[in-house]
């Protein structure tokens, strides 16, 4: 079987791009959030700067959280089993090449979950972070929802 140059051409250019399109990315690296573009950062109480340190294997995936407040590490595995977090638990799972991770924390008596999902812009170094929160506080009052979402854009710095 005989391939033209231009078919070794087209397949050397396609192919890796298509088979790492398939893949997982990968998150790791130092993030910074950018608070112009950053929903949290504009909130009734900012939230401050917050920087990631993100270190993901094939299995898990570290998160460090800096704050003005302090910092946490939480370790998710990507199998989707449940993990201990501060307060609660948590699972992570993909969703095509979004990582997801869906939390069940109790805040003060009352079942706080959250949903984040985290992708990566098409060069890799920008991430944007979606939340969603919902709170049982087991009353509802008319047009207050128990639920709020964000959108939080973070830089690669390293």
């Amino acid at each position: 079987m005989k391939f033209s140059p231009s078919t070794v051409l087209i397949a050397t250019l396609v192919l890796p791009s298509a088979l790492h399109a398939q893949g997982k990315p990968d998150f790791s690296g130092t993030w910074k959030m950018d608070p112009s573009r950053s929903e949290s950062a504009v909130q009734s109480e900012p939230i401050g700067p917050v920087t990631l340190v993100i270190a993901q294997t094939p299995s898990e995936v570290r998160i460090e959280t800096t704050r003005t407040q302090g910092s946490s590490i939480v370790t998710y595995k990507l199998d989707g089993s449940e993990v201990k977090i501060p307060g609660g638990t948590a699972k992570t799972h993909w969703d095509g090449t979004m990582l997801v991770v869906e939390a069940v924390r109790d805040v003060q008596g009352q079942t706080v979950t959250t949903k984040e999902t985290r992708r990566l812009n098409p060069d890799g170094n920008e991430m944007l972070v979606e939340t969603m929160l919902v709170v049982q506080h087991g009353y509802s009052l008319r047009g207050t929802p128990n639920y709020g979402t964000g959108k939080d854009i973070f830089v690669r710095s390293r």
